[in-house]
């Protein structure tokens, strides 16, 4: 029986994936400049860094100036996480945490806006741990934000169930040691073969665990 489970969160917790996209795509639109790539799945489970290097490769001083207004442009178009909050999310936390199952978020998503999603979905009373892709050296698909999350749970990688979507995010955890339950995407096709697990509703973790 597994002690923990680790949630990603966009793409996992909130279907945020083509929000972003939209928003970073019209923010370039609304300058009159062509990002690198318009493909949507090329941005699937990066970080913010990662992001910004497919938009605006090999220009760091464009990039970065564009990555300021962006900033600006993601206040004023903020998304709404409770519209976006997979269906399934409240049930599962509290099933999990009757079983007394440790939960977390590890999630490339700056820190402020988890905890934004967290507020906001009202899921406070069911998170036991929480870390962004900021306070790791490197990006999924390094483990390091799964080995910190682990520790912090004192638990072993093996105790705990890592929920991802993308190859980063199933790369990350299993090169952790964990075991990985990858959640289907409907709407787009993601490399999810490397993942021990396949779901289709989050309600399927009750059953792994």
């Amino acid at each position: 029986m597994k002690k923990a489970v680790i949630f990603d969160m966009d793409g996992v917790l909130i279907n945020s994936e083509y929000f972003y996209f939209k928003r970073r795509m019209d923010f370039f639109d609304s300058l009159g400049i062509e990002p690198a790539t318009r493909n949507f799945k090329d941005f699937v489970g990066l970080s913010d860094r990662m992001i910004w290097e497919k938009l605006v490769p090999n220009d760091f001083i464009k990039r970065k100036l564009l990555k300021e207004k962006y900033i600006k442009y993601r206040e004023i178009n903020k998304i709404e996480f409770k519209k976006v909050l997979n269906n399934s999310v409240e049930y599962v936390f509290m099933e999990l945490k009757k079983r007394e199952i440790k939960l977390a978020i590890a999630s490339s998503s700056e820190k402020k806006e988890i905890f934004r999603m967290i507020k906001e979905c009202e899921l406070e009373k069911y998170i036991d741990f929480v870390i962004s892709g900021e306070e790791c050296i490197e990006s999924k698909p390094n483990p390091d934000i799964y080995i910190k999350t682990i520790k912090a749970l004192n638990i072993l990688p093996k105790e705990a169930l890592a929920i991802e979507d993308s190859l980063l995010g199933i790369q990350s955890a299993k090169a952790a040691g964990l075991e990985v339950a990858a959640l289907y995407q409907k709407d787009y096709d993601l490399d999810q073969s490397q993942a021990r697990y396949k779901i289709k509703d989050l309600k399927e973790i009750i059953e792994l665990i």
